[in-house]
């Protein structure tokens, strides 16, 4: 007999009583020995939720139970297979499906009717343990937070945490660089970008110590209200929606609870370092407002990466398009390698792209040159295998909201279960769709006979119809062309009166 033995344990159990791996495992291998088995096979998922099905051991059960390969299924209880009804059954159809048994190392549910209402029993009793576990958990941090204590220690970055009291305490040496960095932007009105570079180039530790400061560690000091003296529990609603996910939901201001802490800098201070981050954000955007006929289209063909406009000069301001890793903060003052390629003019990138496709439109015959000039796409294989797994998945769903259907006309499941489910399979499908389109999108992209030179032509046409276009009229138009534009600058000329040269692919839609 092949018996295969499933044994799980959550984060939140694993010292609890009589749930260890260890413990599970040897019950059901004394179980399975006493049935006859010949042959065990262990599935062991150390650390994950009973409340989601996509477990990595349970799903590799799963994959070999439609081979057949099984003759019983052991688990230490059903709530160790799963802790929703609608998986419990699942999971029991897929066993019965391949021609298996379903047991339990400590319980033993007869194979009557009256057995099958007692398994089904068990499954609502864990969803309403665990319900009830973190809604007392719950409780338990409202009221903690209400006598003005914190919950857990978040670490931040400028205190100390004391177990004693349940609060945090000032680090002076971190809350010393806390003030210098509300001084650069109170006092001397720096932008966040130019703060790290400052406290980089000063050698001050960031919060991760062996990182450089990135803008994101600057802008959450400076917003965070921690350092006026205050934090809030119970802002925020997290739910989980995945094994390694959680969903996080602002809640009702009114559901906030205040939190007293010693404040590192007064209040008049935050609020001026508010009021400075606004400004530097309108001053950016004021200065962005030109047009550029590609921008967000542009791809640089180095490194796979977007480019964005850069300027230079300060007489005669002069645009580009360069690589992210050269502008973005996150780049800048991080230990990762900027790109090394070369930032190409937007008025020389867009007028070759806008004449380029004018060539096209008015000669049809370049149309092959530019199919000829298309590499070939490497990853179809891949986006085609990934499509299919995509539609695999689909009909799994689809198969399942009609099992869903069928044990509720049975009368199996109640009308909340069914709801319930059958909204979270909704939710699987229409990401799934997405994500079919997306890959659908791609192919069609990637292979170079799926437009002929006659609907290039017409697509052309259809947008650049007139003669005389302002500004916008050309970005509508490229934006409702284009795809993308890859481009890379090659020559080797610089500074005044230099020619720039640029390699050019274009991606139509």
């Amino acid at each position: 007999m092949n018996a295969a033995i499933y044994v799980r344990v959550s984060t939140d159990q694993q010292a609890e009583k009589g749930y260890s791996i260890d413990t599970q495992l040897e019950a059901c291998r004394k179980y399975a020995l006493e049935l006859g088995a010949t042959n065990i096979e262990e599935f062991v998922d150390n650390g994950y939720s009973g409340a989601f099905i996509d477990r990595p051991a349970l799903t590799s059960l799963r994959e070999k139970l439609k081979k057949k390969l099984f003759d019983v299924v052991i688990a230490y209880a059903p709530d160790r297979l799963a802790r929703k009804t609608i998986h419990l059954l699942i999971i029991s159809e897929e066993i019965e499906k391949a021609g298996a048994l379903r047991k339990f190392a400590s319980v033993n549910f007869e194979s009557t009717s009256e057995g099958e209402l007692m398994y089904k029993f068990q499954g609502i009793v864990a969803e309403y343990e665990k319900e009830k576990i973190k809604e007392r958990t719950m409780r338990g941090k409202r009221g903690k937070a209400s006598k003005g204590l914190v919950i857990s220690n978040a670490k931040p970055f400028g205190y100390l945490f004391d177990p004693e009291k349940n609060t945090y305490v000032i680090n002076e040496l971190e809350a010393e660089i806390i003030r210098m960095i509300f001084d650069f932007i109170v006092k001397e009105e720096m932008g966040t970008a130019r703060i790290c570079k400052e406290l980089n180039a000063r050698g001050i530790p960031s919060p991760r110590k062996k990182k450089s400061w990135i803008v994101s560690s600057v802008h959450r000091i400076l917003t965070n209200t921690l350092y006026k003296g205050i934090i809030y529990s119970m802002k925020y609603r997290y739910e989980k929606i995945g094994l390694n996910q959680r969903k996080r939901t602002l809640r009702p201001e009114t559901e906030w609870i205040p939190i007293p802490v010693p404040a590192i800098v007064d209040e008049v201070t935050w609020q001026a370092a508010q009021k400075q981050l606004q400004k530097n954000k309108d001053f950016a955007k004021r200065n962005l407002r030109h047009d550029y006929l590609l921008n967000g289209l542009v791809t640089c063909a180095k490194c796979g990466r977007a480019m964005v406009i850069s300027h230079s000069g300060s007489k005669q301001l002069i645009s580009y398009y360069a690589c992210l890793s050269q502008k973005s903060s996150s780049y800048l003052y991080s230990d990762q390698e900027p790109c090394t390629a070369r930032q190409v003019p937007t008025k020389l990138l867009d007028e070759y792209v806008f004449d380029y496709l004018m060539e096209l439109c008015n000669n049809p015959a370049k149309i092959t040159e530019y199919l000829e000039c298309i590499p070939r796409n490497k990853d179809i294989d891949k986006q085609q295998a990934a499509l299919a797994q995509m539609i695999k998945a689909e009909k799994d769903l689809i198969q399942q909201k009609e099992t869903v259907l069928r044990w509720f006309r049975q009368k199996m499941l109640t009308e909340g279960e069914v709801e319930s489910q059958l909204k979270e399979i909704r939710g699987q499908l229409l990401d799934i769709a997405n994500m079919k389109k997306t890959y659908e999108a791609e192919l069609a992209a990637a292979s170079s006979s799926s437009s002929s030179p006659a609907e290039i032509v017409a697509t052309i046409r259809g947008n650049l119809y007139k003669e005389n276009f302002t500004v916008q009229e050309k970005r509508s138009a490229l934006q409702a062309i284009l795809d993308r534009v890859i481009v890379e600058r090659v020559d080797h000329t610089r500074g005044r009166g230099s020619r720039p040269e640029i390699h050019v692919q274009l991606k139509l839609k």
